[in-house]
């Protein structure tokens, strides 16, 4: 299966469709902050850095995914990365060729 990545600012996150989820790759990283003016999952962020899911990385700008984590959509693990609203269909890009989600996948 194809990697798709998303390169918001710094971070830079590797995930891919599974069964109507988005797997986003352990070694991921996200925006620590975004911008303040945006739309943000609070409660699912700080779920995951509860739960061990991110966690502070050596660049203090950014989060690393410790493990593999299954998203409810592209969207919602493009949000979490950029630390804002993002449409995951047109932001994650085929890191070969350079396609979005959703002309892969018309989704």
């Amino acid at each position: 299966m194809t990697w798709f990545v998303f390169r918001p600012e710094k971070a830079q996150a590797y995930g891919k469709p599974t069964d109507n989820r988005f797997l986003v790759r352990a070694g991921s990283t996200a925006m620590a902050e975004g911008s303040p003016r945006k739309k943000r999952d609070r409660p699912l962020r700080d779920k995951l850095l509860r739960d061990g899911v991110l966690c502070a990385d050596k660049d203090p700008e950014l989060l690393r995914f410790t493990r593999d984590y299954e998203f409810t959509s592209a969207s919602a693990a493009a949000g979490i990365v950029k630390d804002g609203n993002a449409s995951g269909p047109q932001l994650w890009k085929d890191e070969k060729t350079g396609r979005s989600l959703k002309e892969a996948f018309g989704r």
